[in-house]
């Protein structure tokens, strides 16, 4: 179904992964689950996150009977729905490693699992999908920075949003993240509450994506954000349609392992690191570079988000 991906083999276009280290957070099943067995199979040690050890250990059971190639993946608990759990989890994994090479932000919700706030009055939505992200990233990126000083090295941070980032509440022209109260917005007078909860979060994405970039600018990483395309998942199974809706949807979107070759494009083309500076942070549509909402493109934006999550996460005794 993926027309584009004739242009792009993740099994031939693809860089030698050999002696480098991966995270892709999310990656028990899906895109995530298929990223990582691209990567690995290029010879990379990929850690595979996912939110609970036993997730993790039958998806790589499952990997290495798929067949891993030369690679090598490793099980990462990686669970973003607190500050405290997602800056535990980089934690951990600073304590086994000692370089950073790419890092694919893939974990992300696409309804709330409660109508409840996840802590402090912020949606689980926007916690898991922005504030737990933001402090994983965060927590790791001294070393991504350190291991981007090495030479010959090749840097990534990739986070995967979704156009949804363009539509309803999020492209309103009067946003505003210089305050906690969209991080807490349920949008409950919205038909769909939990699209527009989603679209705000995945808006996020793009503006911590940009923020970042510009604030390691000094470096040679790159930082993207991307949208997969729609795929045929368990993400979007677990939306509460109607089947026979689904089983419609379901006649027109990509397979997971289609809807994983942004991100592997995205983690291991050659092609990124040649033109380095047109990428550093691109926003991706399927593959190709494609232009970010114009709310996701303002730096005011950019900069109110991240003030205004690091803030939020010093109250904790949590920041970088």
């Amino acid at each position: 179904m993926l027309f584009w991906s004739k242009k792009f083999d993740p099994t031939k276009d693809l860089a030698d992964l050999t002696g480098k280290v991966i995270i892709v957070t999310g990656a028990n099943t899906g895109i995530g689950y298929s990223t990582v067995k691209h990567l690995a199979r290029r010879g990379a040690k990929v850690y595979l996150g996912s939110r609970s050890e036993e997730k993790g250990t039958l998806a790589i059971s499952k990997l290495q009977e798929e067949g891993i190639g030369s690679g090598e993946v490793v099980p990462l608990s990686c669970d973003l729905s607190t500050p405290a759990l997602a800056k535990k989890a980089a934690e951990d994994f600073l304590q086994r490693e000692t370089r950073l090479d790419v890092l694919v932000n893939n974990a992300g919700l696409l309804h709330d699992h409660t109508d409840k706030p996840a802590q402090d009055g912020i949606t689980e939505m926007m916690m898991v999908n922005h504030i737990g992200t933001f402090q994983f990233t965060t927590t790791l990126l001294p070393l991504l920075l350190k291991t981007s000083e090495e030479p010959n090295s090749d840097v990534r941070i990739l986070t995967v949003t979704s156009d949804g980032h363009t539509r309803g509440v999020a492209a309103k022209p009067d946003i505003n993240f210089s305050t906690m109260d969209e991080f807490k917005n349920t949008y409950a007078q919205e038909n769909i509450p939990y699209f527009a909860r989603y679209f705000i979060s995945k808006l996020g994405n793009v503006l911590f994506t940009n923020a970042l970039q510009r604030r390691i600018a000094s470096s040679s990483i790159i930082c993207m954000s991307l949208h997969p395309g729609v795929s045929n998942t368990s993400f979007s199974r677990n939306t509460p349609f109607p089947r026979l809706v689904f089983f419609l949807m379901s006649l027109f979107v990509m397979t997971p392992d289609e809807g994983a070759h942004t991100s592997c494009f995205a983690a291991a083309s050659p092609l990124v690191r040649q033109e380095a500076d047109k990428y550093k942070g691109a926003y991706l549509e399927p593959i190709k570079i494609s232009q970010a909402s114009e709310n996701a493109r303002k730096i005011e934006l950019q900069d109110q988000l991240w003030e205004t999550t690091e803030k939020y996460l010093q109250s904790l005794d949590l920041s970088m």
